[in-house]
C-alpha cells in the first residue's frame, strides 16, 4: 500500500505532502536550520533540547518533533487509498 507523510506545525499543514518520513522530517529542519543552529551554539556544541532527530515512529504512525517552544511538529503517515 503507498503512503504519503503529511506535516502538521502547531495545528497548520505544511503546503506539501511527502513520500518518505526522512523527506517530511529533512523538510522541517531545512525551515528551522537557523534556529537549531542557533540553539547549538548557544550550548556550546551539548545536546540540545529540541527533538528534531527522532525516528519515525511505526507503529503509530505519528511522530512527534519538537524544536523550541511553541514549535510542535507532528508527522503523520497516511496511507493513500486506491
Amino acid at each position: 500500500m503507498s503512503q504519503v507523510y503529511v506535516v502538521i506545525e502547531n495545528g497548520e499543514p505544511y503546503q506539501n505532502v511527502y513520500t518518505s518520513f526522512a523527506t517530511a522530517a529533512g523538510a522541517v529542519k531545512e525551515k528551522y536550520a537557523e534556529e537549531i543552529a542557533e540553539a547549538i551554539r548557544e550550548m556550546g556544541g551539548y545536546p540540545i533540547c529540541s527533538k528534531i532527530d527522532e525516528p519515525e515512529n511505526i507503529v503509530t504512525g505519528i511522530t512527534y518533533l519538537y524544536v523550541e517552544k511553541e514549535i510542535n511538529i507532528y508527522i503523520y503517515r497516511l496511507p493513500i487509498l486506491a
